[in-house]
């Protein structure tokens, strides 16, 4: 994923909404910045574990588990064996 982002006269940048949603930060937080090379990497101080489930909620529709129709499915496996 890359966007392109200008940088204003006081040398600040706005990450773009999505972002901030992926990374689980928002206004008030603190972030980590690193400089390896040329780039330069911000790290949100979220766990990531739940930063990938917000990424995957999106995906899911309201109301239906996962984990749910996993068990469901061991379950009918198991009784096929």
């Amino acid at each position: 994923m890359e966007q392109k982002l200008k940088i204003d006269s006081n040398g600040s940048l706005t990450l773009p909404e999505e972002y901030r949603q992926i990374l689980a930060i928002s206004a008030g937080d603190e972030v980590t910045v690193q400089l390896k090379g040329n780039k330069l990497i911000i790290v949100s101080p979220h766990d990531p574990v739940k930063i990938v489930q917000t990424l995957v909620r999106k995906s899911i529709p309201a109301g239906r588990s996962l984990a749910d129709e996993l068990i469901a499915e061991r379950r009918r496996e198991a009784t096929s064996e």
